[in-house]
């Protein structure tokens, strides 16, 4: 099976044989990861579409395949020469998914997916909308499996210890917490599956997603005892030994189910957004379950004070690796030898040469021109654009260390540019400000602040099509909740100590991409007589390209912002450059 229409036929075959109308492929893992190991890729096998968002639904004579906005340019790409239908997630006249299963599937049909890949979440909101037509469901099987035959095992790589010292909390501090909010909802128990929230909770990180630092696990925590379910193999003997200390009950990875099943007469708090439905499906009916967000997730996003302060060495030692590596950038591109794929191995090689480095904290987005304005586009040998001496080059990169996780965009005049180009960098650039320079009382959302952000586009008559920002995790995923900025409703006030990117942008196909990002802190501001005031402090050091911008469009407080921005950079990161480094970034930092 080599193309997309053989994988198809094939899956439609086992469809047929288990009475199946629908099958549904998401992009999620067993725990609801936004990456996933490569086991759970199946979408990305079956239909070629290889963004990390997206599902694909098939029927006896349709399949069709749902995205955001970030991968619209590349899902219509990819899905070109297919007999898949691409819908753009969220556009006037596109379906939703339930809607359109509701128009396939026939009455009393039936519509499959592996149960543990799937949410209970949404399984509930495909069943309300398929409870007219009688529809049922089968989720007892993987019919993926049965066609899937170099399907890539499960990821078994080492687990290590996140030492107290850069973690800030023992396992046993953030156990007393996990219980008392757990208390506070009434629960006995409490199911972790989230990988992530899992490696924060015990002090442990591993590999077995791309660029996440997490393993596969779940936990259960109850109020006199704590069980992880992993293959204790894996475990690094030190790191063992740790949680032996901790009494931590270790139990097969595999074993979940089965110790659900043998629950009874508890309430257990369990995340229906972030469990599948086969783990709900396994629960006794004398077990209630408490439905709602695991409370390590709301605790997690908050750092604590030794986070913080690491995390600032951490966007410290970044800083030093992007600065040399865009003085490397600017110094080669008029040589015309450049292309995309070696400008990212170039980035890598800088943030290598710091022992601390783990790795990338996502695949590096260099998208130049054109592929600037496709969002999450990644170049390989046979994409790649050569640089020339002209336009613009958006660079989105990051990296993980023990002491933090780092997401930095920047967009590079590589030479002449036209009017709309520095027009647009301008605009973003007075986007990006505004958030960087907003006041704003406690109990603020995050979509508040994503109106404030995008006003100067706004006005233009322009857009980006993703959100304003994301919460970023210590030494974990970059992408991390519950708090965002963006024009989606979530009921998640802001608070000192989390994390949101800021990194607006604009697009236009074909021609260019423009994106500039920092990392900020949430901090306490002031207090009067009409509340709590917070504000973001940048933690990312990295100059910006001030060539592109257009003087005459910024107010004198953006351009303050900006020469305060550089002064602050310059001053952080000198005294760790010496050299053509140092003297490049006293020029790229001097005041417009």
């Amino acid at each position: 099976m080599i193309t997309v229409a053989d994988k198809l036929k094939a899956l439609r075959a086992e469809m047929a044989k288990s009475k199946v109308d629908a099958w549904i492929v998401p992009s999620s893992d067993a725990h609801e990861s936004e990456y996933v190991a490569d086991y759970w890729l199946g979408r990305a096998w079956l239909s070629g579409f290889t963004g990390s968002a997206g599902t694909l639904i098939i029927t006896a004579e349709e399949a069709a395949l749902w995205t955001d906005g970030r991968y619209f340019i590349q899902a219509a790409e990819q899905l070109a020469d297919t007999e898949i239908t691409f819908m753009k997630e969220g556009q006037p006249g596109v379906p939703t998914q339930e809607q359109w299963l509701s128009d396939m599937v026939p009455e009393k049909g039936t519509v499959g997916f592996d149960g543990y890949s799937l949410s209970r979440i949404k399984a509930q909101k495909l069943a309300k909308q398929l409870k007219k037509k009688e529809v049922g469901f089968k989720t007892d099987k993987d019919l993926l499996s049965l066609i899937w035959k170099e399907r890539p095992a499960l990821p078994a790589n080492p687990v290590f210890l996140h030492g107290d010292e850069y973690a800030g909390k023992t396992r046993e501090e953030k156990l007393v917490e996990v219980r008392e909010s757990m208390a506070k909802q009434g629960a006995s128990q409490l199911l972790i599956t989230t990988l992530d929230d899992i490696a924060w909770l015990f002090n442990l990180r591993g590999s077995d997603i791309e660029c996440n630092p997490v393993f596969l696990a779940y936990a259960v925590v109850s109020s006199d005892q704590v069980s992880l379910f992993i293959n204790q193999s894996r475990i690094k003997a030190d790191a063992l030994t740790a949680l032996q200390k901790s009494k931590v009950i270790i139990q097969p990875y595999e074993s979940i189910t089965q110790h659900l099943n043998s629950l009874s007469d508890i309430a257990l708090l369990v995340d229906p957004a972030t469990t599948s439905q086969s783990l709900f499906d396994a629960l006794p009916s004398s077990v209630q379950a408490i439905e709602s967000a695991s409370p390590s997730r709301a605790l997690k996003s908050i750092k604590n004070k030794t986070e913080v302060a690491r995390m600032t060495d951490c966007h410290r030692r970044d800083g030093v690796a992007m600065v040399r590596f865009i003085r490397w950038l600017t110094e080669n591109i008029p040589g015309g030898k450049l292309n995309e794929v070696n400008i990212d191995e170039k980035l890598l090689g800088f943030r290598a040469e710091a022992e601390e480095f783990k790795g990338v904290s996502f695949p590096s987005i260099v998208g130049y021109a054109g592929h600037g304005a496709i969002c999450h586009y990644r170049a390989d040998e046979a994409s790649s654009y050569d640089v020339e001496a002209k336009g613009l080059l958006l660079i989105d990169s990051g990296g993980q260390y023990p002491d933090g996780t780092t997401d930095i965009t920047r967009t590079f005049a590589c030479g002449e540019m036209t009017e709309e180009e520095k027009r647009d960098y301008t605009l973003v650039m007075k986007c990006h400000i505004a958030l960087a320079t907003a006041r704003f009382r406690k109990g603020t959302r995050g979509i508040q602040l994503d109106t404030i952000t995008r006003q100067s586009l706004w006005a233009e008559g322009l857009d980006y099509n993703h959100g304003t920002g994301h919460g970023v995790g210590y030494f974990l995923n970059v992408h991390e909740g519950p708090q965002s900025v963006s024009p989606r409703w979530l009921d998640v006030a802001l608070e000192p100590g989390m994390l949101v990117t800021n990194e607006p942008g604009m697009y236009r196909d074909g021609k260019h991409g423009v994106r500039l990002e920092n990392i900020m802190l949430v901090e306490e501001d002031k207090t009067t007589e009409f509340g709590e005031f917070y504000k973001l402090t940048p933690l990312t050091l990295t100059p910006f390209d001030t060539r592109p911008l257009v003087k005459e469009i910024l107010t004198a407080a953006e351009i303050q912002w900006i020469n305060d921005y550089h002064a602050t950079v310059a001053q952080e990161l000198m005294p760790l450059l010496e050299g053509d480094d140092a003297q490049w970034l006293q020029q790229a930092t001097v005041s417009i």
